[in-house]
């Protein structure tokens, strides 16, 4: 990947409240990373596609205005581009710290489940992806999935990266449920919190060792009111295609919160 310190986040917008939501808390982050905000919509090329356009770009500008509204004077680019939505946002993951996407589209509020071209993007991206489910909180810890794969390690520096910008508590929680993984599910979680007291600072990390049978049902209890889950994306092949984790793709599906899924490949941005 071609990123760097001053690689921009990016933000899907469609006019939908969700994109709009996902603006506000890429407004956010951007100004937490001190990088660039950036605003993609795109539309599907036909012919005399002029007020396609025209609407695209109206979504931009409002989503804009949304942006700086939240965090006024926050540096930012719209864009807009003709193409698939998935592909196009695929494309960029490559060269930007991470990309922020509402939950769904239109027409989706009362549907809990994931949305489309989240759920596509999340599966495919270069970059971290967080999904914003309605009004993204200012409040509440970060909460981070622990385990012992190369998706997991990147998962919990992207959260302690988050938590140092904020100022807020990091919640590691690893979930066991078998007693004969309980000793080494504590020994695995005391050794990941006792990397990032040797190596980082200023962030008050607090263990949870769990006990459920699901994963993302111990995540998903580990705080009552989180600002940001993380978790590795945990993806796998099938058919040709890469899916997301049973765990990933539960989370994503029932947090109330912005969940951030970090793949083995992201580096600490």
């Amino acid at each position: 990947m071609s990123e760097s310190r001053n690689s921009p986040v990016l933000v899907g917008v469609d006019g939908s409240p969700a994109g709009e939501a996902a603006a506000r808390w890429a407004a956010r982050e951007a100004a937490y990373r001190a990088v660039p905000l950036e605003l993609l919509h795109v539309f599907t090329p036909s012919v005399g596609d002029g007020p396609t356009r025209e609407a695209g770009m109206n979504c931009l500008i409002r989503a804009e205005a949304i942006a700086r509204q939240t965090v006024p004077g926050q540096p930012s680019a719209r864009v807009l581009q003709p193409g698939d939505a998935v592909e196009k946002l695929i494309e960029r993951s490559g060269s930007v710290a991470v990309i922020a996407v509402g939950a769904w589209g239109f027409g989706r509020g009362a549907n809990p489940f994931l949305g489309g071209v989240a759920r596509a993007v999340v599966a495919r991206s270069k970059a971290p992806v967080v999904v914003v489910r309605g009004q993204p909180p200012d409040t509440g810890p970060v909460v981070v999935g622990v385990d012992d794969s190369p998706d997991g390690a990147a998962a919990l520096r992207f959260a302690y990266a988050a938590a140092a910008v904020r100022g807020c508590p990091l919640i590691a929680v690893r979930v066991w449920y078998d007693l004969e993984e309980e000793a080494a599910g504590a020994r695995m979680l005391a050794e990941s919190v006792e990397y990032l007291r040797r190596a980082r600072s200023g962030v008050l990390v607090q263990p949870r060792l769990v006990r459920e049978r699901h994963r993302a049902d111990g995540i998903l209890s580990a705080s009552a009111g989180p600002r940001l889950i993380v978790v590795g994306s945990r993806r796998r092949r099938m058919r040709g295609r890469s899916i997301l984790g049973i765990t990933t793709h539960a989370i994503l599906d029932r947090a109330r919160c912005p969940v951030a899924v970090v793949p083995a490949l992201s580096r600490p941005r």
